[in-house]
């Protein structure tokens, strides 16, 4: 079957899908508002191989979602594309420009234990244990939001202003920072940003006392060093409440939090996740009207 040009498919059933900010910088986030001259029964946001489902409101007349740019996307131009399908099941399609800017990023040159730089053998087992710990749940994100209103600092802290460091251990360049250390005393209570479920929760090599809480949507934010848990793997839990204390365990130079965060697996700048307007709660919305 002959592909529709996407024109004929605008021209169907109108579109307007508006990117905020039209430019962002490597792992920043995307607000993406879609509106329809007709009802649609779907709305789903292509960025290359990824796909994602927008949230549903106004009897299908308006569509919302997020997009990350992950910290090592290329930079310059590029296409967000909205496929819809409306009530008939006919397929509508739109687009809006995009454009990555390059983002300075520092290098952090740290003193560590040798074991956290090349790890003894006896840890191999361990190690991999864990990157299969992670590989799962980040393997299965709950597909509907569950966090609504703002999101908040973890803990009452100054950053280090580190996120997406190259970083360099013993005078050996490592991986790069893929989150943001927050500078505060060993024992600060640490909570969750946002409504969640803790989908993992336990001591681990390199990032030792961790907990990742899966926000829907999408959504998950990372805890690291932490020298308390007080949450376990399928705890559903309150924005506000307590999952944790600061800590130095793992691969750490002293008391501190890394808060990190994925959006559709995008490694983002949890930072970006203050600056976003405050969600009403998510209700999975009705059938589309037909006029």
């Amino acid at each position: 079957m002959n592909a529709v040009p996407v024109l004929a498919l605008v021209l169907a059933a109108p579109l307007r899908v508006s990117l905020a900010p039209p430019a962002v910088p490597q792992g920043g986030v995307v607000r993406v508002a879609v509106t329809s001259a007709a009802p649609l029964a779907s709305a789903v946001l292509v960025d290359g191989e990824k796909r994602v489902i927008l949230e549903r409101a106004d009897g299908g007349m308006r569509f919302s979602g997020l997009l990350g740019v992950d910290f090592e996307a290329k930079p310059g131009r590029k296409t967000v594309v909205v496929e819809g399908t409306d009530a008939s099941g006919a397929a509508v399609s739109a687009a809006a420009p995009l454009r990555v800017v390059a983002r300075r990023f520092p290098v952090n040159r740290l003193t560590v234990d040798p074991k956290f730089v090349e790890p003894p053998p006896e840890e191999e087992e361990r190690i991999a244990r864990d990157r299969e710990a992670f590989r799962r749940a980040f393997a299965n994100p709950l597909p509907e939001r569950i966090w609504a209103g703002r999101f908040a600092l973890p803990v009452e802290a100054a950053s280090r202003t580190n996120f997406g460091a190259k970083r360099v251990f013993n005078g050996r360049t490592r991986s790069r920072h893929a989150g943001l250390d927050l500078a505060a005393p060993s024992g600060a209570a640490v909570t969750a940003p946002a409504a969640a479920t803790a989908v993992l929760a336990g001591d681990f090599y390199f990032p030792g006392g961790s907990v990742l809480l899966d926000h829907g949507g999408g959504l998950m934010t990372m805890y690291f060093h932490l020298s308390r848990i007080d949450v376990k793997e399928g705890d559903r839990v309150a924005a506000g409440q307590e999952i944790g204390a600061v800590g130095a365990t793992g691969r750490a130079t002293g008391p501190h939090l890394h808060w990190g965060a994925r959006l559709h697996g995008a490694r983002v700048d949890p930072a970006a996740l203050l600056s976003l307007p405050a969600l009403p709660a998510f209700r999975q919305p009705g059938p589309p009207t037909r006029e």
